[in-house]
This record gives C-alpha cells, structure tokens and sequence, in this order.
C-alpha cells in the first residue's frame, strides 16, 4: 500500500461502501487524510450514481429493496441496500440514538392513544424529521445513516380555537448535499438548506371543518435551519385550497412541498417563494374521498398519486389507478389501472399484533403505502395488518409482511438513500 499513489488509492476506495470505507480511516494517518478529502467523496459519488444507471436497466436489481422495521410502528422500505449495507439484519436502522421516546420497544407498548407514541413526520434528501409525540412540539432533523441529529427550537404555541389544538400538517423539506453535473464525472458540494413548515388547521365550526373549508390566503409557520428561528408567514393561493379532513404529512419533491387537500395538492415553495403557493387538482370523479383512498409519492423522479376505488357488490371489487404528474406541472397522466385480487381478511391478521380489543380491526380494504422510486410499475399496499408487493404491469402480487394496523399507527415510508449521506446542517 505504501508504494501506492493517492490517486490511485483514492480510486480503489471510491469503489466500497462508504461505511467501509469510513471505517477504514483508523488505519493509518494517510488513509484518514484521504478518505476526508473532498476528491474521495466525489468519486465515491460518481462511481455509484454510475452503479445506479446499471441498476436502472438491469431488471432483476432494479426491483430489490429491503424491509427496515425501525418498530412495530415504524416501516422503512428501503433501496440501493447493497451499497449502504443495510441488506444485513444486524445492520438495519434504528432511531433509539434519538432518545428513550424512539426506542422500539415502547413502540410495543399497548397504549390507549396512538398521539403517545414518536412519529417520522418528513424524509427527504436522506435526512428524517422527528418528533417524540405526535401531537407533541419537540423536532429532530437526523440522518439515519450516519446517526447525527439536532433538536430544533419549539415551535410557536398552537393555536387554541375550535380544532386547532395542535392540529396541523407538516412538511419538511431538505436542499441535496450535492449535484451531479450532467453527463460529466464533476461533483459539486452545495450549502445545503432545509425547513419544516407548520400548516394549522383552519379555523372553522365543526361542521365547516367536516364539509371543507376553503381559503385564498392563511398561515404558516417556517423553521429556517440558517437563522435558527420559526417564522409566521401570510400565504396567498389564488385559486383557493380546501384542507382534507385527514391530515397527512407533505411530500418533499424538487425543493417544494405538497400538502394533501380535499380537492387537490397544495404546492408550496418554502425556499424561494414562501408567501404565495399553487393548487394542482385531483384527476379523478370523486376527489373528497381521496385523502382516506389515495396516496402521494414519488417515483421515477415524479409525483405520483394512486387511487383505489372500490364497488359496492357483492363480493366487493378493488381497482388501482396511478396518475403522474405532466411536465407543466398542471395535469396529469393516466399510466396504471389494474384490478387487485381478493384478499381474504383473515388471512391480513396476526393476534400477535393486535393492540386493541379482540376483534377490533376497521376494515378499509387494499391501501396504496408507498410507490418504488425506480421501479415504475411497483406499488406496496397494506390490508389490515398485512403488507403487500404489487407489479401493476404483470399483475404480480406477494405479501411481504406484517405490521400494527390502525389509523396513523404503522408507519410505512419509501426511504431513497442518496448516494453520500447528508449531513445535518447546523442551526444558530
């Protein structure tokens, strides 16, 4: 190794896993100082981006991914495993480094409210958003990778009218470390930015709320991981946007955030045009119903939703449809509608899991969970307890496992590592 050059060692160790590579510092002064340099993590960078490219066309690779249990309530479905080493159990992430509320093991606690329990409320560019409770005000930003975290200052008070008593949705949205230059083998390092955005509830009477209410103009409140502070902000939306009565949080896509309505997606900019925000409309017949049988994802760098829509006979018949989102991002594209199979109820419940009373389990039928970032065709659905695989091309489905069943209480997120991780801007 001695007689070696940097160039050429630097070039070898490109090649591994970055944690291996990582752990290799300890052996020597030299290996240290080049696996820190700034030439290391770009060809480190580059040489997989290339492996993705082959991934990409390859048909048996581009469809792996590896189930992460983080607890019974908390899902990750994650890709580019090999690389990351995370295909080994013992190796799968965990969140405990957060703190005693992130241990899994109170996540197997019967509790009677499910707001007890911490939540994974945004992911994006490789860095989490967490909270302790889900109704609670305390924020982690980490990478689960690399184990690093910083708590945010509290956000202020909620608001305490009619429904708004910590009733929000939330975003959290994470600039790239890093960008690619086309077809070039330059990387560059960016000062990357993130922010979390409170959406509250609007203010309304019960009924109103049920019905939806419509406004041209409301509040958020942004956190700015440069000035270290929460911040209200007066947002109009021309054309109106109607909150869902369900309230999920955003999806982080492109530096924007889109919030789920009752009508349509919420489109809001938190970086460059934090005062004004765009509404894109569901391309389906009946979209109040979309927040309880629709979902918002990502896949093959789009937005996408899916949509199951199910008849009212005997026996009940399901069918998927998946839209993506145009270009001009004001339509959308029908790529997918496909029959689901039968699944026979019994067959999505496990009595180990149950968290509530014998019996107790609210049927919602075959729900859309996550979609594959590469894999276009692929979708994951959960019935009750049971979580399935599902090729909308080949009609292939499988069951994959088992989770908690329960409104808002197993968690399933699609976790796309980028290729360096993160690493968690500093807050003043």
């Amino acid at each position: 190794m001695d007689n070696l050059s940097d160039d050429l060692l630097i070039d070898i160790w490109s090649r591994v896993p970055y944690k291996m590579a990582f752990r290799c510092k300890s052996i020597s002064k030299r290996f240290f100082a080049l696996i820190s340099t700034p030439e290391f993590m770009s060809r480190s960078i580059y040489h997989h981006h290339t492996m993705l490219q082959h991934m990409k066309n390859n048909e048996e690779h581009e469809k792996e991914w590896y189930l992460n249990f983080v607890s019974k309530r908390k899902l990750l479905i994650l890709f580019m495993p090999k690389i990351h080493h995370l295909s080994n159990p013992q190796n799968q992430l965990s969140l405990s480094f957060l703190g005693r509320k992130f241990d899994p093991k109170l996540d197997d606690v019967i509790r009677k409210k499910s707001v007890l329990y911490s939540r994974i409320v945004g992911c994006s560019n490789g860095l989490l958003l967490c909270k302790k409770t889900a109704r609670g005000r305390v924020y982690h930003v980490c990478n689960p990778i690399t184990k690093d975290w910083v708590q945010l200052p509290l956000p202020p008070p909620p608001l305490t009218g009619h429904n708004q008593r910590d009733r929000l949705c939330e975003g959290f949205v994470c600039e790239p470390y890093y960008h690619i230059q086309g077809n070039t083998n330059r990387v560059t390092f960016t000062r990357h930015r993130f922010r979390v955005v409170h959406f509250p509830l609007f203010d309304g009477t019960l009924s109103e709320f049920l019905s939806g209410i419509t406004k041209s103009q409301f509040e958020m409140v942004v956190f700015s991981s440069e000035t270290g502070q929460w911040s209200r902000k007066i947002v109009s939306c021309p054309k109106g946007f109607t909150q869902a009565t369900v309230l999920v949080p955003a999806v982080a896509h492109g530096g924007k955030l889109y919030f789920v309505g009752k009508m349509g997606l919420l489109v809001y900019d938190p970086f460059s045009n934090d005062e004004e925000c765009n509404t894109i409309d569901y391309p389906i017949h009946s979209p109040r119903y979309f927040p309880f049988t629709g979902h918002v994802g990502i896949s093959c760098g789009n937005i996408r939703i899916a949509h199951v829509s199910r008849t009212f006979t005997s026996p009940v018949i399901e069918s998927v449809s998946v839209w993506e989102m145009e270009q001009d991002s004001t339509s959308w594209s029908l790529l997918h509608v496909t029959s689901l199979p039968r699944q026979d109820l019994r067959d999505c419940i496990r009595d180990e899991l149950q968290t509530g009373r014998e019996g107790q389990i609210l049927d919602m039928g075959l729900t859309v969970q996550a979609f594959h970032p590469y894999h276009g065709d692929v979708v994951f659905f959960q019935r009750a307890q049971c979580i399935f695989y599902g090729n909308l091309m080949t009609n292939q489905f499988e069951t994959l496992g088992y989770g908690i069943h329960g409104f808002q209480t197993l968690q399933i997120i699609s976790l796309d590592l980028p290729w360096w991780p993160t690493p968690v801007p500093s807050i003043t």
